[in-house]
């Protein structure tokens, strides 16, 4: 069996998984901070500034969901890395005890 030359830095793994999670961390903080400026009030009773706030509130809506799910998204990588880096390193101690 020959080896292939596989190497894992598991220590940088591991500070790329925490700085995912603390990016993570940063876009909820600040679209929580944000949310309540980005949600709009008609200027006047008229059809247009009625419209047009409805179709702002609806855009941020969507807007708002997708960055959820994406933050979601990058709390999973980082979990998955963390799992699979202690799976890594458990089957290197496996191989040199």
């Amino acid at each position: 069996m020959t080896m292939s030359g596989l190497s894992i830095e598991t220590q940088q793994l591991t500070e790329v998984g925490a700085r995912l999670d603390a990016i993570a961390g940063r876009l909820s903080d600040l679209l929580q901070a944000e949310h309540p400026h980005l949600d709009t009030v008609p200027v006047g009773r008229d059809e247009v500034s009625a419209r047009a706030s409805s179709t702002l509130n609806t855009v941020h809506a969507s807007y708002a969901e997708s960055a959820e799910a994406g933050i979601a998204e990058l709390r999973e990588i980082a979990a998955a890395l963390r799992s699979n880096t202690g799976k890594v390193i458990d089957a290197d101690a496996e191989f040199t005890a």
